[in-house]
Parts: structure tokens; sequence; C-alpha cells
């Protein structure tokens, strides 16, 4: 479970209008084994790391280059979207901490727009059955800032943020999966840690356990028209209630989203589904001011 905050991507306007014309279709304890050296280098073919650097040249899990790592978020479109924001020239920063925690850093004139820290890590299909252990890309940590406009939108931040987003989530996406095919493990996951980053992240991920799949779109059925940033501060000071009239807090759990087709339609079968139709029928939300 994450320690900070999330950070957001950008704006969330559009989101909940989005989710009217579209049809997308957590086991509280996060189990996190740590990988030792021996089972990164048999597992992802790679050659020994010395202190993450070969050269004096830092590789991410050993494999990805500076360029490379350039690259591939030029081709999923970021540095375009950070220039038209006005930040002419960004410059990229890999950091080397451990064989499985990776920092990426876009900064712009000692500024921070964009900290990504990523691990490979197994994670544990529990509700699948038959389903072994996974490697996956774990976000352990996501923050996108856009400094410049600060004090622009300094009322309408939200927790967990000092900068409003880039409004970049398609384009890191993109990135961060193009990343997972380069390592060979089955998708993504991560834990948000605020409902509104949770917002985010669906567009390309699902919470694993259903009954928090539920949860999670039964807050949007019935508080969609308080906004994000509402439900987000409404969770956060107990101000959210079921039927039962009891407070509704709100626990970060783990979203998924994988990368082979073939697995996808395993992990996200009809059983998952039925119960997260089951579920909804259960929860009802409002907010008490």
């Amino acid at each position: 479970m994450l320690k900070q905050n999330m950070a957001l991507f950008g704006k969330l306007e559009d989101f909940f209008k989005d989710k009217r014309n579209k049809n997308n279709k957590s086991d509280k304890d996060l189990t996190l084994p740590e990988l030792d050296e021996r089972e990164i280098l048999d597992d992802l073919n790679l050659k020994p790391l010395v202190q993450g650097k070969v050269n004096d040249r830092v590789y991410i899990f050993g494999k990805f280059s500076e360029k490379e790592i350039f690259e591939l978020m030029d081709w999923s479109g970021i540095f375009e979207k950070i220039k038209l924001k006005g930040y002419k020239n960004p410059e990229l920063e890999l950091q080397y901490l451990s064989d499985i925690d990776q920092r990426i850093f876009i900064k712009h004139e000692s500024e921070v727009l964009i900290h990504l820290r990523l691990k490979v890590s197994y994670f544990r299909f529990r509700f699948t059955s038959g389903v072994p252990t996974k490697k996956l890309l774990y976000i352990d940590w996501l923050m996108t800032r856009d400094p410049l406009r600060k004090n622009q939108f300094k009322k309408s931040l939200f927790p967990g943020q000092d900068a409003p987003g880039l409004g970049i989530f398609y384009e890191i996406s993109d990135f961060v999966f193009n990343l997972a095919l380069g390592l060979g493990v089955k998708g993504a996951f991560n834990i948000p840690e605020y409902f509104h980053d949770a917002v985010l992240f669906h567009r390309q991920f699902r919470f694993y356990d259903p009954q928090r799949e539920a949860f999670f779109r039964a807050l949007i059925r019935d508080l969609r028209t308080s906004g994000a940033k509402k439900i987000t501060e409404a969770l956060k000071e107990g101000k959210v209630f079921d039927n039962q009239n009891q407070v509704v807090t709100w626990l970060p759990g783990e979203m998924i989203s994988i990368i082979d087709p073939e697995f996808s339609d395993y992990i996200w079968n009809k059983d998952y589904f039925h119960q997260v139709i089951r579920y909804l029928k259960r929860y009802k939300f409002y907010i008490k001011d």
C-alpha cells in the first residue's frame, strides 16, 4: 500500500460525461514478495547489474537506457503534450535504487513534471482459480505536475496535489504498457490511494476484487453529480454514507490491466462481472454535508 499520496494525471471534468456514453467493461491485503537478484536475472534473462549502471549509464531494469526510455516516451506522445503546455526543453533523468526499484523523472528548470516509480512484482491472482502467481509491472508512484499553472488552479487542486496535473493519462499509460511489453510481464497494476486517482486509472484498469470494482462503480453511479473532487473530499472527511446510514471510507485496492488478450479474458471472465453486478445491487451511497 502506498505510503504517500498518489498524484493526479490531470483534469477530471470530462470523465463523468464520458462514462454515460461508454460501456466499460481487493482483497484488502496486498502481497508484494521481494524478488532477489537471481530471480530478476533468471526471469528477465538479463546480465548481472552493477548498481544499475553499465559504463556509467543507468538502465531501467538493466534493459532500457536513457535513449530508449526517451524514445518510448516520445512515441507515446508525452514530450509533445509537455511542450504544448509551455515546457520546451524537458529533461529526462533515470534513477536506479535497486533491481526492483526504478525511477523516471521528467524535469524542466529544476521543476519535476513527471515522477514515475516502478517495480517488477509478483501478483497473486487469489480470486481466479487455476492461475499461478504472475509478474506484473507495479506502478508504485506516479505524479505529474504543471507548475506553470500552480497559482491559476490553486483552488481546484485535489488532495495530494501541489500543482495541477498535465492531463497526459493516455500518453503515460501507453508508455507504461510499452515498457511492460519490453519486460515480458503480463500487465501492470497500481493501488490508487484516492477515489479520484481510481477514476483516472479506471480508463485502462479495473479493480481485481469484484467487490471493490462494484463499490467504485456504485460511488460513481450514486454520486456522479457531485463531481470527483467533492466525492474524494467527502470520503476523506467521513461524509459519505451507505443505505444503513454507516460512514463509508475509501480503502485502496489493486487495479490491474492485462496486456495479453487471452489472459485478460480469463481474468475478466463472466463470473467476475456477475459478481460485480450482484454487489452493485447491494450498494447505495449518499453525501451528508
